[in-house]
């Protein structure tokens, strides 16, 4: 179904219209697409384009401070997907902490909850760190 998609079905926005696509998302995706189809169905992509800079800036103008999320990140960060490579190393979970931290500061109505180190850590296997943010802007 996907062995040539981009040239068959489109890319993009254009994949969603496609009759198989649906069937695609039941069936499963291929890993190299999960994080193409995640921005795209998510909305992310579009928020990413609307304020492409916002991860960065979030981070910088917060850098330093500290909060009560800040604090329950740290003590979640080694415990999210121990089993994955990618979250043993200091590359993986400082990964990982700037998104939580851009999240926590950008919605700090939520800041952070028990459990959203694990669904980052997920969507962070397939996707950019500010791509992960834009959606959860």
């Amino acid at each position: 179904m996907l062995t040539n998609s981009p040239t068959e079905n489109g890319r993009n926005s254009t994949l969603v219209r496609q009759p198989t696509f649906h069937k695609l998302i039941r069936v499963g995706l291929p890993n190299r697409l999960r994080g193409e189809i995640w921005e795209l169905t998510s909305g992310s992509m579009f928020l990413r384009i609307r304020s492409p800079k916002l991860y960065e800036e979030t981070l910088a103008k917060f850098d330093g401070q500290e909060s009560l999320a800040i604090d329950e990140i740290e003590k979640d960060l080694n415990r999210s997907l121990p089993e994955y490579p990618g979250f043993q190393s200091e590359e993986g979970i400082g990964r990982l902490r700037r998104v939580l931290t851009a999240y926590s500061w950008t919605n700090a109505e939520v800041g952070y909850c028990q459990a959203m180190n694990i669904v980052v850590a997920a969507l962070l296997m397939y996707v950019r760190s500010c791509r992960v943010h834009c959606r959860n802007c």
